[in-house]
């Protein structure tokens, strides 16, 4: 719905106070273009008349031009721009606006700022130059909400005599965070990789990077070793699966081992003289034989995984025993998860005997 056609028709497209500062071609101009943009609206042209009320816009300021604005953004999805356009129409909106145009602005801003995230921004010092998304803010302080899209944001911060910071924060979308940011004074502190550690937004509650910790903050909280020893336990039961599978494989062929040596098969041709009579016990051992190869491929799996697991979490107690030695050292230690697979399969050949396959996989973020 065209906000300029329809709930906000009654606007007036110039007001007393804006008209004293354009001349009369200037309002002719917006007055056409804001025409031409309802109309190519009306069409379902919204790139058209997104451009047409962007000029329109950029002459004159009125609250219904940006309305419109906004719903033309929205319409093409590009929601971060229409809540700016909404939110400076609601903010700008003349007080002649009946109950049903102010609804009208809120329910567009409503519906695009639930698509975008809202980052509230506290730098110190004051008079730092702002970067967010790659759009220049300005000098902090920054009043009110910035909006952005969902993902992962950077916001830049540099002052003349502070070590400049990239923060990357990551916001999904319908959330409102707040971020900190604090300079350090050049000759306080060298310029370190942990500036630029990754904020991530869960609740919608910052949790700080650790290179805006102040230098005296004291020791940090020592590593868990909760990692260290589930990958203990992973390794433990991965060896144990190996060695019984491998015990498991050695029996089967024990046992086919005797069934070919018996009167009834009579030797390792036995079975291969097509006599009914052996198709039985032939029969049991191939069975053994299966078992006993699957078995083999189960062990195999089991002591990859166990192995891999032996080393996550020598890599765990290492890293966690490290940091408590050295508790106020500055390290940023990779994320690592992993996440081991196996999987088997059985291919049936032309002779009627059966292959075992095997696929080992590990995945997960290093």
């Amino acid at each position: 719905m065209l906000l300029g056609a329809a709930t906000l028709g009654a606007l007036e497209l110039v007001t007393p106070s804006l008209f004293a500062q354009t001349t009369a071609s200037e309002t002719a101009r917006v007055t056409q273009l804001f025409k031409s943009g309802k109309a190519a609206f009306a069409k379902g042209d919204m790139a058209e008349a997104e451009r047409l009320f962007g000029e329109a816009f950029a002459v004159r300021k009125s609250s219904d031009i940006a309305a419109n604005l906004g719903q033309s953004e929205l319409e093409q999805q590009k929601f971060r721009k229409a809540a700016e356009h909404f939110q400076w129409a609601l903010a700008n909106l003349l007080p002649s606006a009946t109950d049903a145009q102010r609804k009208a602005v809120e329910t567009g801003l409503a519906r695009s700022r639930a698509e975008v995230a809202v980052i509230r921004l506290e730098i110190k010092p004051e008079g730092s130059d702002v970067v967010v998304a790659e759009q220049g803010l300005g000098k902090s302080p920054i009043s009110g909400g910035v909006y952005v899209d969902p993902g992962e944001v950077i916001v830049s911060v540099k002052h003349d005599g502070y070590i400049a910071i990239d923060k990357r924060v990551v916001v999904g979308k319908g959330t409102e965070q707040a971020v900190e940011v604090t300079l350090t004074p050049r000759d306080d502190a060298p310029v370190t990789a942990a500036a630029a550690t990754p904020t991530t937004v869960g609740s919608g509650l910052e949790h700080p990077a650790p290179a805006e910790k102040p230098a005296d903050a004291g020791e940090s909280k020592p590593k868990s070793l909760v990692p260290a020893i589930v990958a203990t336990g992973v390794a433990v039961v991965g060896v144990g699966l190996g060695i019984g599978f491998t015990v498991s494989a050695g029996s089967k062929d024990d046992d086919a081992d005797k069934k070919i040596a018996s009167d009834a098969v009579g030797g390792a041709s036995g079975c291969s003289d097509g006599d009914p009579a052996k198709a039985s016990i032939c029969a049991e051992i191939k069975s053994d034989r299966d078992s006993a190869s699957t078995s083999r491929h189960i062990a195999l799996g089991s002591f990859i995984v166990g192995g891999v697991a032996a080393v996550v979490a020598g890599y765990f107690y290492w890293d966690a025993l490290s940091h408590r030695e050295s508790a106020t050292a500055s390290r940023r230690r990779p994320l690592l998860g992993f996440t081991p697979r196996v999987d088997f399969g059985r291919v049936r050949s032309e002779q009627g005997y059966s292959a075992d396959t095997v696929k080992l996989s590990l995945s997960g973020t290093f």
